[in-house]
């Protein structure tokens, strides 16, 4: 008896008295329902998955789910499919492509090629924990709408793009397809973030480093 209850302790107690910071695929997928054919990574490896059908992201370390979470990808077919890994990171990145011409107290927003004059100086849009998987593209901070709208980068919620961030490093495989086995059981449970119906914030805060800490 006394035996039992040791094991008993060993196997249930710890779930009580520390957080979970990550559970096995298979635990994963019985609370959220199982699924055959779940492709599996190996031991110890992360890769990360994106759906663009599902506007869904999953990183899988071995057989566990490490983070789910929903995105938004780029509008038609500007988010390439195929198999990468992340090239480069930069928690502070600006935008090469898009943002603020500023003069004066003044902001106009455009891309690079819309100089309006002399003495107006460029300032990229904010992409907060920058992954670049491709020259040009990358998995960052953004509002993540329920359809695809991005220029072709990947937009990540705030607590989701550092989580992403931190998880990731320079050679970690990225698989972007139309679909992903995750999709018909945890892709279906994921909840749609409602950060998009907010209105963009001012492009003073936009064009200052306060547009690196979420607001």
């Amino acid at each position: 008896m006394m035996r039992f209850l040791i094991l008993f302790s060993s196997l249930f107690f710890p779930y009580f008295s520390s957080p979970i910071k990550a559970i096995s695929l298979d635990d994963f997928l019985d609370i959220f329902g199982k699924e055959e054919n779940v492709q599996k990574g190996h031991p110890g490896k992360i890769v990360v998955k994106i759906s663009l059908n599902n506007q869904a992201l999953y990183i899988v370390k071995g057989e566990k789910i490490v983070l789910a979470t929903h995105v938004c990808t780029g509008k038609g077919d500007t988010t390439p499919t195929g198999h990468f890994k992340v090239l480069d990171k930069q928690q502070r990145k600006r935008s090469s492509s898009y943002g603020f011409w500023v003069k004066d107290g003044k902001y106009i927003p455009s891309d690079i090629s819309g100089r309006p004059g002399a003495g107006w100086r460029y300032v990229g849009y904010p992409m907060p924990y920058a992954v670049e998987f491709l020259p040009g593209y990358y998995i960052h901070q953004g509002y993540v709408w329920p359809v695809p709208r991005s220029h072709g980068c990947i937009r990540l919620e705030w607590k989701e793009a550092e989580k992403f961030y931190q998880l990731v490093d320079i050679g970690t495989p990225i698989v972007i397809a139309r679909t992903q086995a995750e999709d018909k059981r945890i892709g279906r449970k994921l909840k749609q973030p409602k950060s998009y119906r907010k209105p963009d914030p001012p492009p003073f805060l936009l064009v200052s480093e306060k547009a690196f800490s979420p607001y």
